[in-house]
């Protein structure tokens, strides 16, 4: 995947200056806008790199997720264990992307972070952001914003690492050649290669696909290459 985005970077040098702009951004950790910083907790259920998984942070995913199979999906009989699991590696797999964010040097501004909350329709009141209706929401879901802005940030982060792998793919010569057969196939028309709609669609949805494996194939990669340290005794 390294050798993907070293060729991407080749054919799509924007990509590269991007992340070379990125890289001048600096992190600041204590911006106050909303009382956050990068307070952590000294047990975690996980570490992935550098990277906490705390034991309110997995307790807080498990909860969410087993009222989800039990109020949403009507599931009566929830294995736990398995449960447990499925949870916790949904959490590692978000701190690889974090992981891949600390390898291309990526970071978030304060003015990010900002524009990411204001602008979330959840904490708005009458079209606009309330900051009083944000924090009594954080409240009601037990959240302080400290720790929402913590999580919101490294949410961005995981979306840049993945936006970066995503962008260098793209459909080659055969795979090009695959969407135009298809679309013929489709319209019946073997001669200028089928309805424009047609075409763009088979290419966006062969595009998506593309993109998926690229992700998928990078995560695999991460978690063959990071160091995970699971702690059982706090699951």
């Amino acid at each position: 995947m390294i050798r993907l985005i070293r060729e991407g970077s080749q054919n799509y040098p924007w990509l590269l200056k991007g992340v070379v702009l990125v890289l001048a951004v600096t992190f600041v950790v204590g911006m106050g806008w909303f009382g956050f910083d990068q307070a952590q907790q000294s047990d975690s259920v996980a570490l992935v790199g550098t990277h906490k998984i705390s034991i309110q942070h997995f307790r807080r995913a498990y909860n969410n997720t087993y009222r989800f199979y039990k109020d949403q999906l009507k599931q009566k009989d929830i294995d736990e264990e398995s449960l447990k699991q499925t949870v916790l590696n949904g959490l590692i797999d978000s701190k690889l992307w974090l992981v891949a964010a600390g390898n291309f040097g990526l970071a978030v501004s304060p003015e990010e972070l900002k524009h990411s909350i204001m602008t979330r329709q959840e904490f708005q009141k009458d079209g606009a952001f309330d900051p009083q209706f944000y924090h009594r929401l954080l409240a009601t879901n037990h959240l302080s914003p400290r720790e929402y802005e913590s999580q919101r940030t490294q949410d961005l982060l995981s979306e840049k690492a993945q936006l970066i792998v995503q962008d260098v793919v793209s459909l080659t010569q055969a795979e090009t050649e695959e969407v135009e057969a298809l679309a013929s196939r489709q319209t019946g028309n073997e001669t200028d290669g089928g309805d424009e709609a047609i075409r763009e669609r088979i290419k966006r949805q062969l595009l998506f696909q593309k993109k998926q494996r690229a992700l998928q194939a990078f995560q695999a990669n991460l978690r063959g290459t990071a160091k995970v340290e699971i702690h059982e005794e706090f699951l």
